[in-house]
């Protein structure tokens, strides 16, 4: 099968759908604008600007109101004052007091995540792969040639483990594609559900994540890292990127190749990080933040504003590194000065 984006990918979820408006929205604090409405038939959750009829999005405030010039969904659920701008696309609106905990309760009806316990079948192991007897393959699961799975590891329905890619003892993988010749150690965990959250008129909502891990060729990820999948779409790791141990990679995040982060990092949702950018421990990321190729970012950096291509940034909040060792000097000096 290939995967186009905004297409959910049948090897780690099954459709629920299509399910009519009025059914999936039952229970809700959401007003219909017409009940006539509530007979279309919805298939799928997806991003505003990537949707297509059948599909249902949300839309929270206007910063983001640019997303509706391409979008082309069904069904859209906004707070009442954004209403007219989604009518105006002959997109139904959901008149919503809390648009993104409606549509994290609606996804979880429309998908569901293949389950391991189903009993497998359909599971490729090259001839030249080695897996441990202790190991656990869900259904569809693919494993390439001179692929190596360590005892206890799992590896979840549909996943596609790349030629010559070692799976250390204790490996959890989850919805991911990994390519050849990586290095996966042991406690790893690829492909878990996000960390997204909203809340509405029953409480707090753990957002679905229906997206999926690719990870590129010659990739080495440390023992104890998560990396997380996509909420909707895909987290990337491009070719030769390097993680080292305890790492947090969380959904959506892009990662260019080459790329080398050292342990204790911290990235945020839905951040894009260039190619051949070089990390200290524990950095820290706030979400969407971009950092531009070549970047490089000092140990214990607090990341909180895009880094250009080239530069080196440092600090908390970070800042380029000689405005920061600027800062360092003029508060030292002042700390030297006698006191009157």
């Amino acid at each position: 099968m290939r995967y186009v984006a905004g297409m959910l990918d049948t090897r780690f979820y099954s459709a629920n759908g299509p399910i009519s408006l009025a059914e999936l929205i039952d229970g809700l604090d959401v007003m219909l604008p017409n009940e006539k409405f509530g007979d279309e038939k919805i298939s799928y959750g997806a991003i505003l600007s990537l949707s297509k009829l059948g599909d249902i999005c949300f839309l929270e405030n206007k910063r983001h109101k640019s997303q509706v010039e391409t979008a082309r969904a069904t069904a859209c659920f906004v707070p009442e004052k954004l209403a007219e701008v989604i009518g105006a696309k002959h997109i139904i609106p959901l008149i919503s007091s809390a648009p993104r905990a409606h549509f994290g309760r609606t996804l979880g009806r429309l998908v569901s995540q293949i389950s391991l316990g189903a009993p497998p079948d359909d599971i490729k192991i090259a001839k030249s792969a080695k897996v441990h007897p202790t190991a656990v393959l869900g259904t569809g699961a693919v494993i390439d040639d001179e692929a190596i799975i360590s005892p206890y590891a799992i590896i979840g329905p549909g996943v596609h483990i790349g030629a010559r890619t070692f799976i250390g003892a204790h490996v959890n993988i989850e919805c991911s594609l990994l390519g050849t010749d990586c290095q996966i150690k042991s406690g790893a965990m690829i492909g878990g559900s996000g960390f997204g959250i909203a809340s509405d008129e029953r409480g707090v909502v753990d957002m679905p994540h229906i997206g999926r891990v690719i990870i590129g060729n010659r990739v080495s990820i440390g023992s104890q890292t998560c990396i997380d999948r996509g909420q909707i779409g895909d987290t990337i790791l491009q070719d030769d990127v390097k993680v080292d141990n305890l790492v947090q990679i969380a959904h959506n995040v892009i990662i260019g190749s080459g790329t080398v982060i050292a342990g204790h990092v911290g990235i945020s949702g839905s951040c894009v990080i260039g190619k051949g950018v070089q990390m200290g421990g524990n950095v820290g990321l706030a979400d969407h933040i971009v950092v531009g190729d070549g970047a490089s970012i000092a140990a214990r950096a607090g990341v909180m504003h895009n880094i250009p291509a080239g530069e080196v940034w440092s600090g908390i909040p970070a800042m380029p590194i000689r405005d920061h060792m600027r800062m360092v000097s003029a508060t030292r000096k002042l700390s030297k000065r006698p006191k009157t």
